[in-house]
């Protein structure tokens, strides 16, 4: 799994095309990009319940604005990503740990970690100091432990001997070690890209939203490496000889090129002088249309193995035309993302746990209940504009109350809709029309 993580990193950080002759379509960035659009675009998550549910619910929102601009990328490209909250400064704050950055030790039987090692590395002067943090929750007894042990090593990629955590400047004031009673759950949270994981069955870890396609898109980069190529292997130019240039003025050679034009020209040493006759344009045919339609199949196979609806990489003007095909192409797409929401919705239950946890702890906010809500949305499959107008044409036909449309569209309930979204007399509406 490890070797698989580095491997998904590398990708996304698309280190495996930087040869000139194998350039980089950016497929990994792009789909984990796409998938985190589609994922968050209408997520609207609110923590309510009181002064305590207002307090919990401020400190989420500016970790699930980070999260959703800076981190969810990574976090499906990874497989996975760990939730750590701790507090500083009378906040909670998040810590996002990368899926290269932390090892789940120990999981229920639902397969949720209930035991992690994460990591933090800094650099000062020539030594290289790395803290590891183990958390263990025993659910026997309720106990919940968290053990920070440092290290020191002069060399980047080894971990060293143990050093004293008061040594770090830092680290200073972390305790070694620290219990806390009466937890019924563990205080970080994992997300994880629900897709099965072919690279190790018995693994309980996720894996990358572009996981089941990477030689797919090894492929699609190798296509797009002789896309390049056909362009710049058929561009035109002009074989001459050189005698049939002007001669350099210094050298007394024929090297001399027309102004602006030694891309165009090629020149050729012929001692036979069969090309001092004439002058030779070179201008091939482009193949540019079988090239084209061989990168968009594997566009489309790469679609298919993510979970992504035809035309989201690919071109649509090759793809199904059928109403059928298009809902079962977006169908697979709304499946996969559905799947990644809950996983992510589970994860987010909790962080919000941990974080009322160490609310009580610190006495941050008053003691109360809150209540956690997800909505999502579905436009993925649903075509918002399509079903507008379906429900308008039903209003203006008086088959269906104006207010029902309105509450749909603006996500509202009816009474709002009625009281303060109706206007007192319309004609797009038809007011007068019956209502069902």
């Amino acid at each position: 799994m490890q070797t698989a993580i580095d491997v998904w990193l590398d990708m996304y950080r698309h280190h495996e095309s930087s040869s000139e002759n194998n350039r980089s379509l950016d497929l990994p960035a792009a789909i984990s990009s796409e998938f985190t659009r589609l994922v968050t675009a209408e997520s609207e998550i609110v923590i309510e319940g009181g002064e305590r549910a207002d307090f919990l619910n401020k400190q989420f929102r500016k970790f699930f604005n980070c999260f959703i601009v800076f981190r969810a990328e990574v976090a499906l490209a990874l497989g996975s990503m760990a939730f750590k909250p701790y507090v500083s400064g009378g906040r909670i704050l998040v810590d996002m740990v990368r899926a290269d950055r932390y090892i789940p030790t120990a999981f229920d039987d639902s397969g949720e970690a209930t035991a992690a090692v994460f990591m933090a590395r800094k650099t000062i002067g020539k030594r290289y100091y790395t803290r590891l943090e183990t958390h263990t929750w025993n659910s026997d007894n309720k106990l919940y432990t968290v053990e920070n042990k440092a290290y020191i090593s002069y060399s980047d990629g080894a971990l060293g001997r143990e050093t004293e955590l008061a040594s770090v400047p830092g680290w200073e004031n972390l305790k070694p070690i620290q219990t806390i009673a009466n937890i019924e759950r563990p205080l970080f949270a994992v997300f994880r890209v629900p897709t099965t994981n072919t690279v190790d069955l018995d693994s309980h870890l996720g894996v990358s939203v572009y996981a089941h396609a990477t030689e797919l898109i090894k492929e699609a980069n190798e296509q797009w490496a002789r896309i390049n190529w056909e362009f710049k292997g058929s561009e035109l130019a002009i074989d001459a000889a050189e005698d049939m240039l002007k001669k350099d003025k210094k050298t007394g050679r024929f090297r001399e090129l027309p102004v602006g034009k030694k891309r165009l020209f090629r020149r050729h040493d012929t001692g036979d002088r069969k090309l001092s006759d004439n002058i030779q344009a070179f201008s091939p045919a482009i193949r540019d249309q079988s090239l084209f339609s061989g990168l968009n199949h594997i566009l489309q196979r790469i679609e298919f193995n993510v979970g992504l609806a035809y035309a989201t990489l690919s071109e649509p003007s090759e793809v199904e035309k059928t109403s059928t095909e298009i809902l079962a192409s977006r169908q697979r797409s709304y499946v996969q993302i559905g799947k990644i929401q809950r996983s992510l919705e589970s994860a987010i239950e909790q962080l919000v746990y941990a974080m009322d946890v160490y609310t009580t702890l610190y006495e941050l906010a008053p003691f109360g209940d809150y209540s956690l809500s997800c909505t999502w949305g579905d436009s993925v499959l649903e075509d918002v504009d399509k079903e507008f107008q379906r429900r308008l044409q039903l209003v203006t036909a008086g088959k269906l109350k104006p207010e029902k449309l309105l509450a749909w569209y603006f996500n509202i309930d009816e009474e709002t809709a009625l009281n303060e979204y109706m206007p007192v007399e319309t004609e797009l509406f038809n007011a007068t029309a019956n209502r069902i």
